[in-house]
């Protein structure tokens, strides 16, 4: 099959719309949404250089992020790379701003990584097979006070369902 097919074409945009749901599941702690929309159950997650399986990727990802307040994932750059009829091999880059509260203020951190994705389409659906996350660089700096207008001048988002763009999309009927 040619790449630039309209079947392609369609395939790299499903793909696309994976990592995309990726960033909000992880922004908004859900992690249901991780296995249901992003990850075949039978996924490997590797940070270390030691694959773990979803299921205990996913519960660290439990423990952990209700820790962070406030966490924004961008995934950029995807390059897909079709290694079968059913099968593709992206990378892709990702800046990750987390909020760490410590005593006396917060540190915010902005991580620069690499997902390199196995991805395998499975009863009509790409979703990735296997994970592996290379970190490329950690900036760390204190929150700046004057920068962070208080509460009640702005929406604040939230890592939650009554998240704001959360509310606004349970509304919304879906097809």
């Amino acid at each position: 099959m040619d790449d630039w097919s309209p079947e392609r074409v369609a395939d790299r945009m499903q793909i696309h719309e994976v990592l995309y749901r990726y960033c909000r599941a992880i922004d908004r702690i859900a992690v249901a949404q991780l296995e249901a929309e992003v990850f075949h159950s039978d996924a490997l997650i590797d940070k270390t250089g030691s694959p773990v399986p979803l299921a205990d990727w996913m519960a660290e990802v439990a423990r952990r992020h209700p820790t962070v307040p406030r966490a924004s994932h961008m995934v950029t750059n995807p390059i897909v790379d079709f290694t079968g009829v059913d099968t593709a091999f992206v990378e892709s880059w990702c800046l990750a701003s987390e909020r760490h509260p410590h005593e006396g203020g917060a540190t915010d951190r902005v991580f620069r990584v690499r997902y390199g994705d196995k991805f395998e389409r499975r009863d009509g659906r790409w979703k990735i097979a296997s994970r592996t996350f290379v970190m490329d660089h950690v900036i760390s700096m204190p929150l700046d006070p004057v920068l962070d207008p208080p509460a009640g001048q702005r929406l604040d988002g939230r890592r939650d369902a009554d998240d704001p763009i959360m509310r606004l999309r349970a509304g919304l009927p879906v097809r």
